[in-house]
Order: structure tokens, then sequence, then C-alpha cells
């Protein structure tokens, strides 16, 4: 079960444009790279920093995970890197959690991020518990679900974009992104590709 082949160079660019993107922001001060985010270095330091080194690696690797022939030739190197893609997992969503509390977005914004930091976390454990099972095509339906919740990181901001030059500050674009970057791509995925594939 691969995503369909046309679509992949498209997903692929935008992951790691959008994770080096990210990591690149690092580089200098928060409050002047990620202002938006500055609030965060004094209330949850350790939490924000979990989350904006972790997220991107697991958007850099999570097209790793879909390459057949990585899996195939390399199985070893596929499961080291997929080991590196859960960790980064678990550490960006549980940070995300506790950033929650010292976040200036509203209790609907909030709410969003929350259920989709625990479904990420939950569905990539639920792909792990099926790999370890030997069950493959329950791992690999787990794992694209898995995906589709990292990917949102790129739709947030394909959809923060136009917000932001409409005049929306960061904090006000998140009352449409904290559902609408991930509900929808959900929702794709389970109807025209696992009901597909299935």
């Amino acid at each position: 079960m691969t995503i369909p082949k046309y679509t992949k160079p498209v997903l692929w660019v935008l992951c790691v444009l959008v994770a080096l993107i990210s990591l690149a922001g690092q580089r200098g001060p928060i409050p002047i790279t990620m202002p938006h985010l500055a609030h965060f270095v004094v209330d949850a330091k350790v939490a924000l920093y979990g989350h904006i080194i972790f997220g991107p690696i697991a958007i850099l690797l999570m097209p790793l995970q879909f390459m057949s022939k990585l899996r195939a030739r390399r199985r070893g190197l596929h499961r080291v890197t997929g080991r590196i893609y859960v960790a980064s997992v678990m550490i960006a969503a549980v940070s995300s959690l506790a950033m929650l509390p010292s976040s200036l977005a509203t209790p609907w914004a909030l709410s969003g991020f929350a259920v989709l930091a625990v479904l990420w976390m939950a569905f990539t454990l639920k792909a792990v518990t099926a790999a370890r099972a030997g069950d493959i095509q329950t791992h690999q339906r787990w794992m694209i679900r898995s995906a589709t919740l990292t990917f949102s990181a790129v739709t947030l901001r394909l959809i923060m974009a136009p917000l932001m030059i409409a005049g929306w500050s960061v904090v006000e674009t998140y009352n449409v992104t904290a559902w609408g970057a991930w509900v929808p791509i959900l929702i794709f995925v389970e109807w025209f590709v696992l009901r597909k594939a299935k």
C-alpha cells in the first residue's frame, strides 16, 4: 500500500521545505525568528524546544517510511529511521500538549491542537504495535494515518499564509488551522486512500 506516485514528489518537497525552514528558524533568538512563540521561552521553554526540534525531524523522516525500495533493500535502515520517527512524534506531541496551558490561542483552537496531538501519538503507537506483531498491512494503514497528521504541519502553513496576507495574526489563524489543518486531509485519507485500498 503506497501513496500514489504522482503525488509523492510534491508531498516530499513540501515536507523537506517546512522542516528545514522550521529548523532554520532556531538559528537565531526565538523572539526574533519566531515572535509568535516568544512567550513560550518564558512559560514553557523545554516543551517549546521539544516541539520545534523533534517536530521537524518527524516531518523529514516521514517520507522515508514510504519509500518501498528503501524498505525492500535496507530493512535495517527502515527500522532505524522508523524508530527515530516514532520517538520524534512522541516528544513533539507530548511537548505540544505541555505548551497548551501557556498558549494564547482560543479554547476552540486549543481543543483542536490537543486532539491532534493525542491522535498523532495514538496512530503512531498503533503502527508500532502492529509492526511488532508482524501485521504489516495494519502497520502500513496506521502509518499512513500517522503520516497524515505529521503532514498537518505543512497544511497548517499552507492555510496560514493566505490568512496572514489578509491581515490575520498568527494566533488568529489558529482558529482555522487547529482543526482545518488535519481533519479534512484525515477524512480524505480514510475515505479515498484507505477505503479504496481495502
